[in-house]
C-alpha cells in the first residue's frame, strides 16, 4: 500500500476524469513503434502473493462498506485504488507476454469479494481494462483502470465511469506519432435504462498517459440503448468502426407483445480527428419491418410500391379489399411469432379491420436482396398459435 503522503485525492466530477498514478512512473523506453505480432500461447498461471492480496482485499471491502454517496472522490477513492493495485500486481505476475490471459485475474478478484470486469483486446493483448465497482453500492460510480506496457514498465491510469456494466473495448494502432494508439470503451449505464456510453482515449506521444477525447456528456455520439454494440474493422484499415443495434418504436398503427420481435435501428460510427461520429443508420431489414412498411404504403394509397413487397404482386388488391389500408392507432397487434431462437419467418397479427378483429398468419421469404411477404392466411380458432403453411 502506498504511504498516505504519496496518494493523490480526486474530486468527483459528473464527467469522467483522468487519474494519473505518478507512483508507478518508472524509467523506461518508448513503446514499440508497431503493434506486436500474434499473441503467445496460453500458459499455466497461479496468482502471486496471496497473503498481501487478502490483506488489501479486506481493507478494500471495509472501505467500500463505509463509503458515503455514489462518487469516487475524496475518501471514497482509496477502496477503488486498492483494487487497482491488486490488479496491477496480478498482471505483473503474468508478464507482458502473458497479458492475453488477463481475464484470469477476474476470478481471483471475484473470489476476494470484489465486483470487477476485465477487458482484453485479443489483437492488442498488451492493453487491459479492469472495471472496479463498489460491491455494496450498485449505483455508485466505477473506476476503470487502464494497464499498458511501456517497454517493461506496466503503467496504470484510472478513469471514472458512470455507466460501468458490460464494457466492450478495442485498442488500435493509429500511425500518428502524436497519439500512437486509440482506446475505445462502450459501457451500459444501469441508472439510465442501460443506455450505452462511449469513451474514447488516445495515448500521448511519450506513451505515459491517455488523453480523453470523447466521454459521457462531451458532445460525442448518442448511442442510445439498451442494445448491442461491437467493434469491427469493416474496411480493413486497422482502425475499427463501432456498430450498434437498438430497439426503435414501431409505426403508431402497430404494437407487439413483449416477447415478440421488435424493430431494430442499426448505426455505424467511424473515427474522425475529433472522435467518433455517426456515418450511417438504417432500419434493420426483417419480416416485421417489411410488413410495417407494406401497411404504411397501403395507408398512403401507394399500391404500386406496396406490390413490390409481395412475392405475388397481384395480391395487393386482396389486401386492399381486406381493409389493410385503414388508418388508426394500434390497429395491428403482433401477438406471437414462429417458435425459433429468434429471427422468425412467420408472424401472427390481429387486425382491427372494418368489420371487426381478424387474425392472420403472415409468411415471409428472403429473395436474396430483401424480405417479401409470401402469403397470409386466416387460421381457424383451433389453429391459433400454430403456423399455417401457405
Amino acid at each position: 500500500m502506498l504511504p498516505r503522503s504519496r496518494r493523490r485525492r480526486f474530486a468527483a466530477p459528473r464527467r469522467p476524469a483522468l487519474i494519473l498514478f505518478a507512483a508507478f512512473a518508472l524509467a523506461a523506453l518508448a513503446l514499440t513503434a508497431r503493434p506486436s505480432a500474434a499473441a503467445p500461447p496460453v500458459r499455466p498461471w497461479a496468482p502471486p502473493n496471496a497473503d498481501s492480496l487478502s490483506v488489501w482485499a479486506a481493507e478494500s471491502r471495509a472501505r467500500f462498506q463505509t463509503n458515503t454517496g455514489d462518487s469516487v472522490g475524496g475518501g471514497n477513492y482509496h477502496a477503488y485504488e486498492l483494487v487497482g493495485l491488486m490488479g496491477r500486481k496480478l498482471l505483473q505476475s503474468l508478464g507482458r507476454e502473458g497479458m492475453i490471459q488477463a481475464h484470469a485475474i477476474k476470478s481471483v478478484l471475484d473470489s476476494l469479494g470484489m465486483d470487477v470486469d476485465v477487458g482484453v483486446d485479443p489483437q492488442q493483448p498488451q492493453f487491459t481494462l479492469l472495471m472496479v465497482r463498489n460491491p455494496y453500492r450498485p449505483k455508485a460510480a466505477a473506476v476503470g483502470y487502464l494497464y499498458w506496457y511501456r517497454d517493461r514498465d506496466l503503467r496504470q491510469q484510472g478513469v471514472v465511469f458512470h455507466g460501468s456494466r458490460n464494457p466492450r473495448m478495442r485498442v488500435w494502432w493509429t500511425a500518428d506519432q502524436n497519439s500512437p494508439y486509440g482506446w475505445g470503451i462502450v459501457t451500459d449505464d444501469p441508472s439510465d435504462g442501460d443506455r450505452m456510453n462511449l469513451l474514447l482515449l488516445r495515448l500521448n506521444e511519450t506513451a505515459t498517459f491517455w488523453v480523453l477525447i470523447q466521454y459521457e456528456g462531451s458532445g460525442g455520439p448518442e448511442l442510445g440503448g439498451p442494445g448491442a454494440a461491437t467493434w469491427v474493422d469493416i474496411d480493413n484499415t486497422g482502425a475499427p468502426e463501432l456498430m450498434t443495434w437498438t430497439r426503435t418504436e414501431s409505426d403508431s398503427s402497430f404494437t407487439e407483445c413483449a416477447s415478440c420481435p421488435h424493430l431494430l435501428r442499426e448505426r455505424l460510427y467511424v473515427e474522425r480527428p475529433d472522435g467518433f461520429e455517426e456515418y450511417d443508420r438504417r432500419l434493420l431489414p426483417s419480416p416485421y419491418a417489411a410488413f410495417t412498411l407494406f401497411i404504411r404504403l397501403l395507408q398512403n394509397r401507394d399500391q404500386a410500391a406496396a406490390s413490390r413487397l409481395l412475392e405475388k404482386p397481384a395480391r395487393v388488391s386482396e389486401a386492399v379489399a381486406a381493409g389493410w389500408g385503414k388508418h388508426g392507432k394500434r390497429i395491428w397487434t403482433l401477438e406471437y411469432a414462429e417458435e425459433v431462437r429468434g429471427w422468425p419467418r412467420w408472424l401472427a397479427f390481429k387486425f382491427q379491420g372494418p368489420k371487426g378483429p381478424v387474425r392472420y398468419i403472415v409468411h415471409f421469404a428472403f429473395d436474396g436482396a430483401r424480405w417479401l411477404i409470401r402469403d397470409w392466411v386466416i387460421p381457424k380458432p383451433a389453429e391459433t398459435g400454430k403456423a399455417i403453411r401457405p
